[in-house]
């Protein structure tokens, strides 16, 4: 008889709340990450009108003239994992927990080296060096809270 008072819930009828922030870190996230891929085709495609508009010198130019191939992938792994993260996220599929890791970790590497071996600081000045640095911070913070949702059941 305890038994059967003791029912275990099933995945189909356990309801886990999906959290309103979800829906406001998804789209933010978006929203970021699209205006990073127009900026990633506009730098890598030498739009000099788009170099223009954001102040650029020839410093910029020269720094995405001949790009390595190794910051390449970091930065198209970095920018495209930042994008299709959120999606997941948005739709709450747990690979978005490790999408988003591989935008971090993609994104700290590139930003490492860049600072390390290509100026970036000099290049870029230090405005989009910190806008730099506070999205490698917050792409970060998107992984681990995918990661909180993924343990809580909320991304499956």
């Amino acid at each position: 008889m305890e038994k059967e008072n003791m029912k275990v819930k099933t995945s189909t009828e356990q309801h886990i709340k999906i959290p309103w922030h979800l829906w406001l870190i998804g789209l933010l996230f978006v929203f970021i990450y699209a205006n990073g891929v127009y900026d990633y085709f506009m730098m890598l495609g030498h739009n000099v009108d788009y170099y223009n508009s954001k102040h650029y010198g020839e410093a910029v130019v020269a720094y995405f003239t001949n790009y390595p191939i190794v910051f390449l992938i970091l930065y198209t792994t970095n920018i495209f994992c930042g994008l299709i993260c959120p999606i997941l996220l948005l739709f709450r599929i747990q690979w978005a927990m490790w999408i988003g890791f591989a935008s971090a970790v993609s994104m700290f590497f590139l930003e490492v080296l860049t600072f390390a071996f290509r100026n970036r600081w000099d290049v870029f000045g230090p405005f989009i060096s910190i806008f730099d640095i506070t999205l490698l911070i917050i792409t970060w913070g998107l992984f681990f809270y995918c990661r909180k949702l993924t343990k809580r059941g909320v991304l499956k």
